[in-house]
C-alpha cells in the first residue's frame, strides 16, 4: 500500500499580481512628490499627487487583496504606503489648525 504525498504548490514572489504592484509603484511615486514638494518647499506640485494617486493605488491595493493563489506582499504594501499618504495630509492639516498665530 502507497502512502499519498500531497504536495502544496507554492507560488513564487515572482508571480506578483499587476494590482498590487501598480498600487506599490503609485505609492512610492506619490510619497516621492509628497517629499519632493516638503523638501522644496513649494506648492506647484498638482494635488493628483497628493489626492488622485493615493486613492487609486488605494483602490488597486484592495482590488490586488482579492485574488486567488496569488502572494499579496505588494497589495499590502501598496494600501499601507497609500493609507500612510492619506493619513499624513490629515495630520499635517490637523496640527497646522492647533497654531495659534496672535496670541
Amino acid at each position: 500500500m502507497e502512502l499519498n504525498v500531497h504536495t502544496k504548490r507554492t507560488y513564487g514572489g515572482r508571480f506578483q499580481t499587476i494590482s498590487g504592484l501598480l498600487s506599490f509603484l503609485l505609492g512610492l511615486i506619490a510619497l516621492a512628490a509628497l517629499n519632493a514638494g516638503l523638501i522644496l518647499k513649494t506648492e506647484m506640485i498638482p494635488g493628483f499627487f497628493f489626492y488622485q494617486l493615493p486613492l487609486l493605488g488605494l483602490i488597486l491595493g484592495i482590488v490586488g487583496l482579492f485574488t486567488r493563489k496569488r502572494p499579496r506582499m505588494y497589495a499590502w504594501w501598496g494600501i499601507a504606503l497609500n493609507a500612510f499618504i492619506f493619513v499624513f495630509i490629515a495630520m499635517m492639516f490637523i496640527l497646522a489648525w492647533t497654531i495659534n498665530a496672535k496670541p
